[in-house]
């Protein structure tokens, strides 16, 4: 029979405590992971990331492979490098209003219901598809059904619209090349050629719209929104019943989300220069 060792009230057994501190020591390095890569504006690989904070490529890869199962980081296939991914904002909603462009924008929203009485929306690119990340409803309803956190396709949505005019070429050919554009009603987009000569209509003139592209009896305009560097970081829209899109209704719809969405960028030190390039 082994020995045994009496253990103050409390007390953890050796063995116990060093897988504990392995398994800490694994958490830290995954938040460590998940911060750096918070820094970056840019895509990275496994072995710079390793030499950046200190840990094996070995150790990185493990650790990476867990969060991209998780959706935490998602990996670009075409680069084979890192990015966080979208499940680190799902898990941040709860301090949502410390994000900058979201606490920007809420009053500019609020203004918007209350010039126009319809619904407006603050959406993000996550990938290939837009998330909306704050709504608010107008006094009356719009038959689309779409709550914060509720993810949307960019080729046949205002904001998603207004998103991919003002990507870099590289960006939209990645994306319009991952599947196929999906037909939702007789007005969608679905030629990749004629979606690119919409998105450089769209970079030209400053907004989107989703004219029953996604919904029948739905029109939609949308603008994007630009941070201090000229990048797109997020896009504004409107949504009404098409009845109440008549040409009238429509350029004063449009006229409030541009001007809206200009006074935003303005706020988030936007000067004017958008970084983009010709969509064609």
């Amino acid at each position: 029979m082994e020995d045994t060792v009496a253990l103050s009230p409390g007390e953890i057994p050796t063995g116990a405590k060093q897988r504990g501190e392995s398994k800490v020591n694994s958490v830290d390095r995954a938040l460590v992971i998940l911060e750096y890569l918070g820094t970056q504006t840019k895509e990275i690989g496994v072995r710079e990331l390793g030499q950046a904070i200190g840990l094996s490529k070995s150790s990185v890869h493990r650790i990476l492979q867990t969060l991209r199962a998780r959706g935490f980081v998602k990996w670009n296939p075409d680069n084979a490098r890192y990015s966080l991914g979208m499940r680190a904002f799902e898990v941040g909603c709860g301090i949502l209003r410390s994000m900058e462009a979201h606490t920007v924008a809420k009053p500019h929203l609020e203004q918007l219901v209350n010039a126009l009485g319809e619904t407006a929306f603050l959406g993000v690119l996550d990938d290939a598809e837009l998330v909306y990340i704050d709504k608010i409803d107008g006094r009356r309803s719009v038959r689309m059904y779409a709550d914060i956190g509720a993810r949307r396709p960019l080729h046949c949505t205002g904001i998603g619209k207004a998103l991919l005019a003002h990507l870099e070429r590289a960006d939209v050919d990645r994306i319009l090349a991952a599947k196929p554009l999906v037909r939702y009603t007789k007005n969608t987009i679905t030629d990749p050629d004629v979606l690119r000569q919409e998105l450089e209509k769209i970079r030209r003139q400053g907004y989107a719209e989703d004219n029953e592209e996604i919904e029948e009896g739905l029109y939609c305009a949308g603008a994007a929104l630009f941070n201090y560097s000229g990048r797109p970081v997020a896009a504004i829209s409107v949504s009404v019943p098409k009845i109440g899109a008549q040409n009238v209704q429509r350029d004063r719809i449009i006229k409030h989300v541009v001007q809206a969405a200009q006074e935003i960028s303005a706020k988030l030190g936007y000067t004017g220069r958008p970084k983009t390039s010709t969509i064609g």
